[in-house]
C-alpha cells in the first residue's frame, strides 16, 4: 500500500538541523505504520500509573541501563529520548536518596546519644562508691557533666551539637587531666563521642547541601509522574511502531524494554493484591 504525504512549509518552520529533521521523519514513519490497515500492532503494555516513586525510579534505571548496554544505532529519536529519560531517572533517584540522607542523620544522632549516655553512666558509676581520692576525682568530673545533663540528647540537632562541643571542651580541659585518669574508660568514651559527633556533622552538612540544591527542583512525585509519561508516551508507542516497521533492528531491544515494564507492573499488581488481602483480613477480624 503506497501512501503519499504532503506538508506545507510551515510544518518545518523552526527546524534548523538534520537531527530535528530526523526526529520528525521518525514520527512521520510511526504515523504511517499506525494508520496502515495492513499492520496489526501487538498491544504493548505501559507502565502502571499506580507505580510508587521507587518502583518508577527502578523501572527508569533498568530502561536506562538497557539503552546503555544495547543502544539502537542510527536512531536520533531514540538517542534524544533516552538521554532525557536517563536525566529524569537520575533526578528522581537523587530525590529518593535525599530521604535516605535524613534517615542516615537520624541514625547517627542515635549513635552520639548512646555515646553521651555511656559517658554519664561511667562517670556516675565511679562516683557511687565509697569516698576515696579516686572517687572525689570522679565527682569533680561529674560536676562538669551536670552542667549539661543527659537532657541534651532531647535537644534539637543544632542545639545538641553545640552543647556536645561545649561539654567536650570543658571535660577535656587540662586541669581535669588527672581527674579523668581516675576513670580508666573515660578517655575512650570521649573519643567515641568525638567520632560520632564528627560523623553526624558530616551527614548534616551533606543533607543541608542537598536541601539547598533541591529547593530549585520538583517534588519526587512530580518527577515520577513525568518519568512514567516519558516512558509511556515517548517510548512505548514509538518502539511498538518501529518494531513493526523494522523488526530486525528493533525487535530484540523492544522485547527487553517491554519485559522491564511487564515486570514492573507485576510488582505493582502483587503489592496492590497484598494490600487488598490485608484490608480484607482486617475487616473480617473486626467483624
Amino acid at each position: 500500500m503506497f501512501m503519499y504525504f504532503s506538508f506545507g512549509e510551515d510544518r518545518f518552520s523552526g527546524i534548523h538541523n538534520n537531527q530535528q529533521i530526523d526526529c520528525l521523519l521518525q514520527k512521520i514513519l510511526i504515523n504511517c505504520v499506525l494508520i496502515n490497515k495492513n499492520y496489526r500492532l501487538k498491544t504493548m503494555g505501559k507502565i502502571n500509573a499506580n507505580c510508587t516513586i521507587k518502583e518508577t525510579a527502578e523501572a527508569g534505571r533498568k530502561i536506562s541501563d538497557l539503552n546503555t548496554n544495547y543502544p539502537i544505532a542510527e536512531d536520533t529519536y531514540c538517542a534524544v529520548s533516552f538521554e532525557k529519560l536517563s536525566a529524569k531517572t537520575q533526578g528522581l533517584i537523587h530525590m529518593i536518596n535525599a530521604g535516605w540522607l535524613e534517615s542516615d542523620l537520624k541514625e547517627k544522632d542515635e549513635v552520639r546519644d548512646l555515646d553521651i549516655r555511656a559517658i554519664f553512666y561511667e562517670v556516675t558509676a565511679k562516683c557511687m562508691r565509697r569516698t576515696s581520692r579516686e572517687q572525689q576525682k570522679a565527682v569533680r568530673v561529674k560536676a562538669i557533666l551536670d552542667r549539661y545533663g543527659m537532657k541534651i540528647t532531647d535537644s534539637t540537632y543544632t542545639s545538641e551539637s553545640a552543647e556536645i562541643r561545649a561539654m567536650l571542651s570543658d571535660i577535656k580541659a587540662p586541669e581535669l587531666a588527672e581527674d579523668r585518669k581516675a576513670i580508666p574508660e573515660l578517655d575512650g568514651l570521649i573519643s567515641n563521642l568525638e567520632g560520632s559527633q564528627a560523623s553526624f556533622d558530616q551527614s548534616d552538612d551533606q543533607l543541608r547541601d542537598d536541601k539547598m540544591g533541591r529547593e530549585k527542583t520538583k517534588p519526587a512525585s512530580t518527577l515520577a509522574k513525568e518519568l512514567r509519561n516519558m516512558i509511556n508516551n515517548d517510548l512505548c508507542g514509538y518502539l511498538s511502531a518501529m518494531t513493526q516497521a523494522n523488526p530486525e533492528k528493533y525487535a530484540a531491544f523492544s522485547n527487553k524494554f517491554f519485559q522491564i515494564i511487564e515486570d514492573a507492573n507485576k510488582e505493582v499488581n502483587n503489592r496492590l493484591a497484598a494490600l487488598k488481602r490485608k484490608k480484607e483480613a482486617a475487616k473480617a477480624e473486626s467483624n
